[in-house]
């Protein structure tokens, strides 16, 4: 169960490098990483929405919901044992800024090759439907919890970030960090659902 094989399905430097506009694109599409990626599997699908929720991108009123949203619409696909994800065309058309997603990934991107290092294809339990089942289920509940922790300045950041935790595991086949985004994802239910009670009451 822990043994390593010699090859990932995908590294942490090519799944940043697919996010990265092209050098004269102005406006980065949803649509323009889905073409590229979406036969790569839905780790790579879910690894978008969450790591622009974690950069200043995620700031903008509108995009932990929308994020959100679609981190919840792909886990749900998952669950429902389909084998290549689907998006709404609206969802396809969000834009970002390319220059700002650029620079960030950029920046990222260095780091991305001293993660590489630790990121090996280890834990293949986690490919067996049930536990594929539960990252799913702590992906729709991160996905759920993020559209009303977006009226807490910051606190969307805890699900996003588990979420693109889980996603690097599935992407590089690394069960035990998919586990790390499955521990970071229920911290963020206990912190997200305490918060929203504190703001309520």
């Amino acid at each position: 169960m822990w043994e390593k094989t010699a090859e990932r399905s995908m590294t942490l430097y090519e799944l940043l490098g697919k996010m990265q506009p092209r050098a004269r694109q102005d406006i980065f599409e949803f649509a323009d990483f889905w073409e590229v990626m979406e036969k790569r599997g839905f780790g790579p699908m879910l690894a978008l929405p969450s790591f622009i929720a974690c950069t200043p991108i995620g700031a903008i009123p509108g995009i932990p919901s929308l994020a959100g949203g679609t981190i919840l619409l792909i886990a749900l696909q998952i669950l429902l044992g389909r084998r290549h994800p689907w998006l709404p065309k609206k969802v396809l058309e969000l834009q970002c800024d390319a220059d700002q997603l650029r620079y960030i990934v950029g920046k990222v991107k260095p780091i991305a090759v001293r993660v590489d290092r630790f990121l090996v294809p280890r834990c293949f339990f986690m490919r067996q439907t049930i536990f594929r089942s539960f990252i799913a289920l702590c992906c729709v509940g991160c996905g759920i919890v993020m559209i009303p922790l977006e009226l807490i300045p910051f606190m969307g950041l805890v699900p996003a970030f588990a979420v693109f935790i889980m996603a690097i595991g599935m992407a590089t086949d690394d069960g035990a960090v998919a586990l790390v985004g499955v521990s970071l994802s229920l911290f963020g239910f206990v912190l997200g659902f305490e918060q929203l009670a504190t703001a309520v009451g």
